[in-house]
């Protein structure tokens, strides 16, 4: 499994977990093979990336922008921030083998 950004998708790749909205309902389901209008559509829905079945696990990437993550927040005790915080780290770590989504 790999996260992948929009822009870098490509017909036929295949995914490795759903796609969801901001309200939980399934775009795309795990196992889809993606199509250029499947691509398209998912653009037009706001989805930034997406997980994807075989290659490599970026395990080291994920890592790095957790560590990231954490160093722009330190020091911010906002409860808004928090939460957003909160959101984008679940997020990354749902990207790490052995992890859920």
């Amino acid at each position: 499994m790999y996260l992948v950004r929009i822009a870098e998708l490509e017909p036929g790749q295949r995914l490795a977990k759903a796609v969801t909205n901001a309200n939980g309902a399934v775009l795309c389901p795990a196992g889809f093979e993606l199509t250029e209008s499947a691509i398209e559509r998912l653009k037009n829905a706001g989805v930034e990336s997406v997980v994807l079945e075989g290659g490599s696990s970026n395990a080291d990437a994920v890592k790095e922008r957790l560590g990231a993550l954490n160093a722009r927040f330190a020091g911010i005790s906002d409860p808004a921030m928090i939460r957003i915080k909160t959101i984008v780290e679940n997020r990354l770590r749902s990207m790490l083998p052995g992890e859920g989504a």
